[in-house]
């Protein structure tokens, strides 16, 4: 079995690789929403694919049925796809060429999955790893998202070297991203790992204002600018939908004021080291939104 897949074969060079993975770490899916907008706006060419059989409990992460528009029904595996861009004749101000990957956190062989991960790096020159991800969290949805950068090395090398961002202090369990950084610094391949972070109580099946968030940390990366004004618009349609749909809940209102008291005074980190009284009352709100039935809230998507 060929777990890794090569489509294409280009002479790429001074390569950035800019990652994101749907499942656990994709909240609002507004990471995988970024990389995608990246790769419709170079655009992007496939280069490569992991299989998913090893790597995968179907059980838990079903193949999906579906029919085209002639009415020809098929069936889709989870993907793990690399996608490359160079520039062409008019962008050759451009000294970099870029990669991206789009796929769906295995559930079994970590460790291999990172080998086939890994692989794609020589051959297609990469120099730097950007990680995007997306996380439930404990902000507002009434402030500017939060987007937090940190990087394993200090310099990040040719054309970064004005960007500085802090070390991980993160103590705890790990996701794939984690284990894929790891894979590249012990092969001296610097990386940045880019979170967005999602108001925990929404539940929206997408987030353009997280998302646009994301891409506006993401531009420095980019080899070529991307255009945001129609997720602009998108983020500002968002939050007015938001604000109307959660108009007269004041158990929701009661605990944003919270929300925002901590986040203007930047209690972030206190908040991951005890929970206390702001959980509480999160689990009482969610508890209360139930109903005796179990029944979930509303849904604000």
């Amino acid at each position: 079995m060929h777990i890794l897949k090569y489509f294409e074969r280009p002479k790429l060079r001074r390569t950035i690789l800019i990652a994101a993975w749907a499942g656990w770490s994709d909240a609002a899916e507004a990471a995988t929403r970024a990389i995608r907008e990246v790769n419709r706006q170079l655009p992007a060419g496939k280069l490569a694919g992991i299989d998913p059989e090893l790597f995968y409990d179907f059980s838990q992460q079903r193949p999906m049925v579906s029919y085209d528009d002639q009415g020809v029904r098929k069936l889709e595996w989870p993907t793990n796809q690399f996608f490359y861009w160079q520039p062409d004749d008019s962008d050759r101000q451009s000294e970099r060429d870029a990669v991206t990957f789009l796929g769906v956190e295995p559930h079994l062989r970590w460790k291999l999955y990172a080998e086939k991960f890994l692989e794609v790096a020589d051959p297609s020159k990469v120099d730097l790893l950007v990680t995007v991800g997306a996380l439930l969290d404990s902000v507002p949805h009434t402030r500017s998202p939060r987007v937090t950068v940190s990087a394993g090395q200090d310099q990040l090398g040719p054309g970064f070297e004005s960007l500085r961002f802090p070390r991980p202090t993160y103590e705890g369990p790990s996701g794939l991203t984690s284990v894929i950084t790891d894979a590249y610094s012990k092969h001296d391949v610097p990386w940045v790992s880019i979170w967005g972070h999602a108001p925990h109580y929404v539940q929206v099946s997408h987030n353009p204002s997280l998302t646009h968030a994301i891409l506006e940390k993401l531009q420095p990366f980019l080899p070529r600018s991307i255009e945001m004004d129609k997720l602009r618009v998108e983020s500002e349609e968002y939050a007015a939908n938001l604000t109307r749909a959660l108009e007269g809940e004041s158990d929701i209102a009661g605990y944003v004021k919270r929300l925002e008291e901590r986040y203007d005074t930047e209690e972030e980190s206190s908040r991951q080291k005890e929970p206390g009284l702001i959980v509480q009352e999160l689990e009482e709100f969610l508890r209360r939104q139930r109903g005796p039935s179990g029944t979930e809230g509303r849904d604000l998507s």
